[in-house]
């Protein structure tokens, strides 16, 4: 079983997700942090929720009156704005292409890693279009 981020967006009480599994940027999270920290902008693992994950792994349980950990996620999850979320992955996916930043000793995520923070800004561009709120679920 691997853990990977779904991105995820929060409208009128609502959670969609674009259920595309995003193992590399998972796999990367403390470089994609310190590349965060070095942008000045929010760290990505900041707006990454793992209630679905501690549901799977039963370290906290749904309540009887819920049906998903989407509910769950939507009444206490850690969510943001989506803009924010755009300005992080936007000046992530600027710095790692301009400088060429590798990611991994054995093998080189790099161009993974763009297409999967491409998508996500793509996901919270779109979120923010219809006024939603932004995170990666944690997703074993």
């Amino acid at each position: 079983m691997s853990t990977v981020l779904w991105a995820n967006r929060l409208v009128d009480g609502v959670v969609t997700s674009d259920e595309s599994d995003k193992a590399a940027m998972h796999r990367h999270m403390k470089k994609l942090d310190a590349l965060c920290e070095l942008c000045e902008v929010r760290a990505v693992s900041s707006f990454c929720d793992s209630t679905d994950a501690q549901c799977n792994l039963e370290v906290i349980d749904l309540p009887d009156s819920m049906e998903s950990t989407d509910e769950l996620m939507t009444a206490q999850g850690v969510w943001i704005d989506s803009e924010s979320a755009m300005k992080s992955l936007g000046a992530l996916i600027l710095k790692i292409r301009s400088e060429g930043t590798r990611f991994g000793l054995l093998r080189n995520d790099h161009d993974q890693i763009l297409e999967e923070l491409q998508e996500s800004y793509e996901y919270a561009k779109a979120s923010a279009a219809c006024g939603g709120k932004f995170n990666f679920s944690v997703v074993m």
